[in-house]
């Protein structure tokens, strides 16, 4: 077989990055931060790439404008939400938020029309409140949730809680844009409506959840929990078809529904259930854990086959992992990461593996799973933090721990055993992601705390530690490369002096910066390539070389290789029909 062949000189082999400054994944990353400390707990994209920060600051001169009372300063803690460009470059707007009284944000989510919901913990009775549901801060510290359009103004914001205290830990929007929050409940007057569970079960704390519709009324809240102990919610997400999922902490028995993977509680175990979006019910539940030890679950993601995927950290030495993990024994050390893939009626543990290393830590846990999300392919990006400097990597953006705990990010193909990607993420001092968001391309935007000064910066809005911890937020692309068409199809009539028009091809990789294009070949000789550079977003300009051929069907097939990429070739099948010229 003849082959036609365009090879590209791509310097020093495609050397690997020295640093991940050098390496052209890093898209940007910056510190976040005032002149005390923050933390950032949570982070969204938008349609347009925008990341939505949301967390908390102690700091006087946080870069924000203050959005409460004029009592804002009086409190030691402050939420915040801040808005980046999709570059990470500019900060849009950013807002603090709070009252007289400290003000936590936990959780941020975005609509379809780039709404930006906030939820968390205030005990400020002087919260800004607008088109409220519960207008008066009755409790000790109570749940409130917000919303604020992509230009930052404030459409809604309310109060939800009773007479002791309660925390909302986590908020999600469905196609709907109906808003759910949940978290925990400690009050045994909290605002119940139309609820599954109106009364606290008992264990001084229940989780709650929570759904507003979108004009801002409150649909059905209810309780959920069991009679001992204390059950709470860290993590929520709604599936494909608007189901509602919820995961989190409980030591109660009897909460588990016929057939669930999971019957019975094991002590200091968590629970993941899935619930009626109408608010009549729980579908299922399932305990998670082993008998071996504590495990905490708060990490939340559902695939695009209703398949809920779970993360979070355990000391359970002896839980059976599925055969396909890629890492079926525990590690060591304090605690190590989980993920588990429950089925979509919550009957069946279909993958589990660990995630972590043999080093002990000077604190428990040692290695922590605290985002989780799946792509369009399936593939599942984990991120947490590791005190393990034999954490696995593959591909990475920084091979090794810069400091005694760092952050990770990890992108994997469970279904197919493979890590498309895993780097360590830090400075030389502790660094924890604590949640992740997926962009519109191929990116991944971590955000958490670090005391490092000198985290690996690119593009930052700020380049300097203002105070001993600050928030971080960091943007990642991994390149997957991909043609602009399926196929290509050309028909000649046999003797014609006129070959049929080129086509042309593009290849992207999802990513804004651009990766070298190592080769670009044919396997038959009556194609010409010509690409208009080196680099993708590469154009390929196709067509035939001559006409010198027996009518019939020829097949050819195209192959570009992108070496950045787990997946680096790309394939685009050619047919060629010749047909005899018409009998005259």
């Amino acid at each position: 077989m003849s082959i036609v062949r365009f090879v590209l000189f791509v310097s020093a082999a495609i050397a690997a990055a020295q640093t991940p400054q050098d390496d052209k994944r890093l898209l940007f990353s910056t510190y976040l931060g005032g002149n005390r400390t923050e933390d950032a707990a949570a982070v969204a994209v938008d349609s347009a790439g925008h990341t939505y920060v949301a967390g908390k600051t102690d700091s006087g001169d946080f870069s924000g404008k203050g959005f409460g009372s004029i009592n804002l300063n009086f409190a030691v803690s402050k939420a915040f939400l801040t808005k980046y460009s999709p570059d990470g470059k500019q900060i849009v707007w950013s807002h603090i938020i709070g009252g007289s009284s400290n003000t936590r944000a936990n959780a941020v989510a975005v609509d379809c029309q780039d709404n930006v919901y906030l939820a968390g913990t205030t005990g400020a009775r002087d919260f800004p409140l607008l088109n409220a549901v519960q207008d008066k801060q009755t409790g000790l510290n109570i749940a409130f949730l917000m919303k604020f359009d992509a230009t930052g103004k404030l459409l809604f914001s309310t109060y939800l809680g009773g007479t002791r205290n309660e925390e909302g830990l986590a908020v999600a929007v469905d196609s709907q844009n109906s808003i759910y929050l949940a978290g925990r409940a400690s009050s045994s007057d909290f605002p119940v409506k139309n609820a599954f569970q109106p009364t606290q079960a008992g264990g001084g704390q229940d989780a709650f959840v929570a759904k507003f519709t979108s004009d801002y009324q409150l649909a059905w809240a209810s309780y959920i929990g069991g009679t001992a102990g204390t059950d709470n919610i860290y993590a929520i997400a709604v599936g494909p078809d608007d189901s509602l999922f919820v995961t989190g902490e409980s030591m109660s028995p009897g909460l588990a529904t016929e057939g669930a993977w999971i019957r019975q509680p094991i002590s200091y175990s968590s629970f993941v259930a899935k619930l009626s979006p109408e608010g009549t019910g729980v579908q299922w539940l399932s305990y998670v854990g082993h008998r071996s030890g504590y495990t905490k679950s708060e990490a939340i993601t559902v695939d695009a086959q209703g398949r809920v995927w779970l993360g979070g950290t355990t000391n359970a030495k002896t839980w059976p992992m599925s055969e396909n993990a890629i890492q079926p024994q525990y590690a060591g050390g304090h605690r190590d990461g989980f993920v588990v893939r429950l089925s979509a009626d919550g009957s069946t543990a279909e993958y589990a593996t660990y995630l972590g290393g043999k080093t002990t830590g000077s604190a428990d846990p040692d290695d922590t799973v605290s985002g989780l999300k799946v792509d369009g392919r399936g593939h599942l990006y984990v991120t947490g933090e590791t005190v393990s400097a034999d954490f696995l990597t593959s591909r990475p953006v920084q091979p090794n721990a810069a400091g005694a705990t760092e952050s990770y990010l990890i992108k994997l193909d469970a279904d197919n055993k493979q890590i498309l990607f895993s780097t360590f993420w830090g400075g030389s001092k502790r660094d924890a992601t604590t949640a992740l968001a997926l962009g519109p391309d191929e990116s991944v935007t971590l955000v958490g705390e670090t005391s490092s000064d000198n985290l690996p910066l690119q593009n930052a809005f700020r380049k300097q530690m203002a105070a001993s911890t600050d928030a971080f937020v960091t943007r990642l692309c991994d390149p997957w490369p991909a043609a602009s068409v399926t196929g290509l199809q050309f028909v000649y009539t046999r003797g014609s002096a006129t070959l049929p028009d080129p086509q042309m091809i593009e290849v992207t990789t999802g990513c804004p910066a651009a990766f070298d294009v190592e080769e670009i070949t044919a396997d038959q000789p009556w194609l010409r390539l010509r690409p208009d550079g080196q680099k993708t977003n590469l154009k390929l300009t196709v067509e035939l070389t001559s006409g010198d051929l027996p009518a019939g069907e020829y097949k050819a097939e195209l192959r570009l290789k992108v070496p950045a990429a787990f997946y680096p070739e790309v394939k685009v099948p050619v047919t060629l029909t010749v047909v005899e010229p018409p009998v005259e």
